[in-house]
This record gives C-alpha cells, structure tokens and sequence, in this order.
C-alpha cells in the first residue's frame, strides 16, 4: 500500500461507532510492520539554494540515502542524483555532514561524498527555477570525482565539506585508516589519522593525491572548519582520547599563511568544557555553544589584533545565559545547532521541548520562528533569508522545515513545512507523546516520554491496565524527542503502551544529569527504566507482569543489563547491543568510541570489578526472561559477538529466545526487509510472554 492510499483510506473513515472491549495486544490496526518498514528512511543534513530546499533522505529498499530538494514553486521532492548514489560517510562511524552547496543563478555547486567508495564528487546541478512544476525538469548531472580511489590497506573519508572563498577548493575534514599490520596491531586508534585538507575543485586531485593540501592537524579528533569571511584565519574543534567530545573539547583558532594554519591557540573549551559548534560573525568574532556553567549556551569570542598572534587576547562572554541546552552532544562531524545570519543569530534552546528563536545581538531579544513546533534536529542551516533544520512536534512527525526570517521590525512569516509531516497515515491510530518526569527513591527526577495506547475501534478490558514496553533510547549520551513514532504506535494500536526513559545520562537536561551516568553505567540507566515502569504500574498505566524492555546499541546494554539484574521486566527485545564491556573497547569496536567506556565504567585494570558488577554477559547466567536479539552482520561498532555471547549462554539454559542475524546490515538497519522482521520478532516474543496474539502482520499487496 503506498503512502497516498493509505492517506486515501484514513480520510474517507466514517464514524466508527463505539468501541470493543478487546484484549490489549489484540487491537486491530491497520499499522503493519511493513508499514513501518516502509516509513522507517530518516531524514538528515537540511539546507537551501535561493528557493530551493535540500535534504538527504535514507530509502529502506535500496538502502541508499538519496539527496532530495523541493522548490517553492513545485514542493514535490525531487532526486538531485541519479540511482545508486548513495549521499553519505563513514565518518567517526556514524558519518558527518556529507555534501556543500554554492547557489547560483543557473546552476548550483554541489560537494559531496558517496557511501560506495567515500571519495569526493563534484557536480553541477541545474538549478530549479520559478517554472520548475512545468515540464523538462533539470536531467540529473554526471558527478565527477575530486579525490583519488583507495590504495590497498587504507579507507578514507571526506567530511564537513566548505568551499573555499575564491571557489578554487573545497575544505574539509580527511579521516585516513590504515588496516592492522599484524597480531596486536588491531586497535583502530593508532592507525587513524584526521586533518583539515583542501582540495581542489578542477579535479586534480582524482589521479594526484599530492595535489591535496594538509591546512591543519591538532587532535585526534576534528570538526567543524570554518573561515573567517576575510579568509585569513581558520576555526576548528578537536578532542582527544580518551575524552568524548561532550566531556571537553577545544575551540582552535589560527593563521592562514599561503593556504596554511599557523600558529593554532585554544580560545575556548578544555578543563571539563564542551565546545560542540563555533562560528563566524566577523573577521575577529566568534559565536560557540559551550557548557562552562553546565548548559550548553552561546558565547562570543572577540579575538585581539592579528600582530598579538592568531587570537590575540581572546575574550570569552556568554551572551545568552539560560537554565536551558542550546545544543547536543557532538556524534557526527559538522553538526549544527546554530547559525549566524545577518538577521541575527538562529538557535534552538529548551529543558526537554525546545523553541526555535532569532535572538538579534543589538537589542538581545529574542524571537519565536517557528509557534508550535517542539523538537527540532541537530543540522540547523541558515542564510541571511531562511533557516532549514528538522523539526517535530507532538502532533506532528518530523519533517524538514524552511523558516523565513523576519528583518528589522518585520514579524516573523509561518514555516513551510517541505515533507510534509501532516502526511501521516491512519492517524486515528498514532499515539500522542507527552513528556513526563518521575521520580527515584532518593527523589532524583528521571524525565520520559510517555505514548499512550490508541485507537479508534477499541479499548481493553474494564479495570485491566496495557502491557508497557520501556524504550531504551542508545548513545547513551543521547536523548528521546517527542514526537509520532510509527514504530510505537505500530504497539500503541494494539494496546500497548510505550515510555520512552530519558535515564541519567542523557541529554537535554545539563551537564549535572549528563553526568549521573559517569562511571554509573549499568547502574543509573537501570535504576531509571524501573523508575518509570514502577510509576506507570502505580498510576494504573501499565501491568507490572507484562512489561517488557527494548533498546538498541548503549540501549541494547541497558535491556540486557535490566533482564540480567532486575525482576521487573517480563522479556526483552535487544537490538545491536554491548553485552561485555571488558571487550568493547580498543580494537573491538570503532576509533570513535574506544575509550568511552573509560568514563561510562571506569579504568582498566584499576576498575575490573566495576566491569564485572555491570557486565550482562558476566551476569548472563541470572537472564531468566525470555528475548529476541537482532543483529547486524556488518556491524563494526557493536559487533555480532557482543550479541551472540549473549545467545549462546540463554541457549545453553534452555531459555526461549530468537537470534535474527541480518546479512549487509550494520549499526542500525537500513533495508525495510530488516526492519520488518525484526519487529515481526519482537511481536512474537510478547506473544509468547504475554498470552496475547500480536499480529502486526504484512499489508496486502
């Protein structure tokens, strides 16, 4: 069933009459796994051209993700390359921003890396017109490589793309792997390197890697390159194992000398503060989020004369002061919360819901873009005429926004939204989310997102509470929005209800509640999903002896962690997860997150017993509840080991389980075939468990 029958079928709907007393779990919805299969490609990385709007969308059957744009003037999205391109990288492991574009009047300047061989491509992209819903649309362009293929025994990748002022070349950040030499040579840290490099736009670095400039190198680990508009200075961030980037990073400014950064000197960031974001607002000013009182709020950095070195006396001040996040943890190279336009500076801020505003550095005023609105993403993108980001509320799913912006004394004009969201099918069987807090024994609050079970056609038993399934949300530094989620109500729809813990250690919240989870891992996040599985039983919300627990990847630890040190949950659905972190780390996951468990558990060998306390697989033996795992085979973060530890020490006990290991997946299922069968899994696990049918079976063709 496409998108527009469904539409078709949720608008002729009549009056459904009252509802049947029907047991929870058996609701009949017209939510279907593949549905949700079907609907499961996220959206990423907004930005515009003149009236264009631009996004990367991930297609679940092809696995690819397309590079999509819209016009004012014909707001179908459209594809801007042809099949097979794949806009995306490896970058970190979790990719980064992956293309750049420069506007013009006939044609635009598009930048950009393809997952297949994460090399640079160059195209120029006719550029749609105010006659673009007419028809001879632009034809696709031919990319042409800027970048040389790999040798034998390196992988490399581009990231966080700008062009240069002149137009000549493309800077960015280059992520250069070498493979294991031999035995013992298997962490990944030692043999990656990053630089800031330039590379030329004519193309001449395709065949001639010499002809790729190193501009800078300061960390292990870079983000966010950025010039000044005179072009005589540079700006980036860098990190350092074993620290992650939201426990402190440093702001670097220097010199360009002949293309060249010398001189570099930390202006902000280091001793416990986080630096996520900087940019320009003039040749010697500086705009950065930055969490020294413990939120991350945006600071001014004026730097002194050039002859006083590349930042001169730096001053530091933090023009906007708020109880309030302004930003997010840093996953993905060239993220974005803010934006500086000669309107004013674009910013979201919010404890839990978020507001999108325009705060004008002359009068300090703040102003409200986008009413109504609630979440909204980490790639915010803006010129001096609109912002693009994607935004969600708990009425609407997320979409990609344009947002004009208003001038001086002009009132902001309403959104557009370029999806749009409001296209949701059968959304009599969406659950709304409100955001909840409950509260610990020792009256710490642990904040959630409650969905509701829904549906127009039935309601459960008089007196019987909905089974709940507790949603484990992964980084774990990380955070869950609230807005429509098919996959839930694909479960609300048949009466279950669904929380969704922000535990101790997620963000959202400050410094002070990221920081519960410091080497408290296994611990806190625990603590927190039975905080709010014990409230909503208390409330009469949910069945205490039918609650389950599902996550994936850091989610995954905390499901297998709550099955293996608690009696709360019935069963569990464990996707992709840690389960021995004495193995997750150096050369068995990824150079990004190598050391994190440094700071989740604590130092080896110092900390063993600590490991060993929180540790599922050295806790497996106690698992006495029934669960479903799933498991990418491709998977280089959390790789199939970590899962089948896990499955090896319940089957040797004669416990019920399903290990579903899907060929060509990774860390995070991309074919809707994956996500199908997965959730098909998971409804038959509460199946078993909870004495219902739960039939989320496949549409009709």
């Amino acid at each position: 069933m496409t998108e527009r029958q469904a539409l078709q079928g949720s608008q002729v709907r009549q009056d459904p009459g009252p509802k049947r007393a029907l047991p929870h779990g058996e609701w009949p919805s017209p939510i279907t796994a593949d549905m949700v299969a079907a609907g499961s490609g996220s959206r990423s990385w907004p930005s515009g051209a003149g009236a264009e709007t631009w996004w990367c969308a991930l297609d679940p059957r092809t696995a690819t993700v397309r590079l999509l744009r819209t016009h004012a003037a014909a707001p179908d999205p459209r594809p801007v390359l042809g099949e097979g391109w794949s806009v995306r990288n490896r970058a970190l492991g979790y990719g980064g921003r992956p293309y750049v574009l420069r506007p013009g009047a006939a044609h635009h300047l598009l930048v950009f890396t393809d997952h297949r061989d994460q090399r640079l491509y160059r195209a120029d992209v006719p550029s749609l017109q105010d006659d673009a819903a007419a028809p001879g649309a632009p034809a696709e362009p031919e990319p042409r490589p800027l970048t040389p293929p790999d040798g034998p025994g390196a992988d490399t990748c581009y990231v966080d793309m700008t062009i240069s002022q002149d137009g000549t070349e493309v800077w960015c950040v280059r992520e250069v792997t070498v493979a294991p030499s031999g035995p013992g040579d298997d962490d990944p840290a030692p043999r990656t390197r990053r630089d800031i490099v330039a590379v030329p736009l004519s193309g001449a670095a395709a065949d001639d890697p010499g002809a790729i400039r190193v501009v800078a190198r300061s960390h292990h680990f870079l983000s966010g390159a950025r010039v000044c508009p005179d072009g005589r200075r540079l700006a980036w961030i860098g990190w350092d194992h074993p620290l992650m980037p939201w426990d402190a990073t440093d702001l670097m400014v220097a010199d360009l000398v002949d293309g060249v950064a010398v001189g570099a000197v930390r202006v902000l960031g280091g001793d416990g503060v986080s630096v996520p974001q900087a940019e320009w607002a003039g040749p010697d000013t500086l705009y950065a989020m930055a969490d020294p009182d413990g939120w991350w709020n945006l600071h001014r950095v004026s730097l002194g004369p050039r002859d006083a070195g590349p930042a001169g006396a730096a001053a530091v001040e933090c023009v906007l002061p708020m109880r309030r996040e302004c930003a997010g943890a840093l996953w993905r190279v060239g993220q974005s919360w803010f934006a500086v336009t000669t309107a004013g500076v674009v910013l979201r801020h919010g404890l839990g819901d978020q507001q999108l505003a325009l705060w004008r550095p002359d009068t300090g005023t703040l102003t409200d873009l986008a009413p109504g609105w609630t979440e909204f993403g980490s790639d915010l993108w803006a010129d001096d005429t609109h912002a693009v980001l994607l935004a969600g509320a708990a009425d609407r799913g997320r979409t990609v926004l344009r947002v004009p912006l208003p001038g001086s004394g002009t009132p902001p004009a309403p959104p557009v939204d370029c999806t749009p969201a409001g296209r949701t099918p059968y959304a009599a069987w969406h659950s709304v989310p409100e955001r909840r807090t409950a509260h610990a024994a020792d009256g710490r609050e642990v904040h959630y997102v409650y969905y509701p079970p829904v549906n127009p056609d039935a309601k459960g038993p008089d007196g019987e509470a909905p089974p709940l399934l507790i949603h484990v949300h992964g980084g774990p530094t990380s955070g869950t929005g609230a807005t429509p989620d098919l996959e839930f109500s694909l479960f609300c729809s048949r009466g279950f209800a669904v929380a969704s813990v922000d535990y101790g250690g997620s963000t959202g919240y400050g410094r002070e509640y990221r920081d519960r989870l410091r080497h408290s891992w296994g611990v806190v996040d625990v603590e927190d999903s039975v905080t709010v599985a014990r409230e909503l039983a208390a409330l009469g919300l949910a069945d205490p002896a039918r609650t389950a627990i599902r996550g994936g990847s850091a989610g995954g630890w905390t499901s297998l962690a709550c099955l293996s040190s608690t009696d709360v949950f019935a069963c569990g659905a464990v996707y992709y997860p840690i389960s021995d972190p004495l193995a997750w780390s150096g050369g068995h996951t990824h150079d990004f997150e190598s050391r994190y468990v440094h700071g989740l558990i604590g130092e080896l060998p110092r900390d063993r017993a600590r490991y060993e306390r929180v540790s599922p697989l050295a806790n497996a033996a106690r698992i006495s509840s029934p669960l479903v795992m799933l498991q990418g085979a491709d998977d280089f973060i959390c790789r199939p080991d970590q899962a089948e530890v896990i499955v090896a020490a319940v089957a040797a006990r004669g416990l019920w389980h399903r290990y579903l290991l899907f060929e060509g997946e990774g860390h995070g299922f991309r074919k809707a075939s994956s996500v199908a069968r997965s959730l098909l899994a998971e409804a038959e696990l509460y199946s078993h468990v909870m004495g219902v049918t739960v039939d989320v079976g496949h549409e009709d063709a």
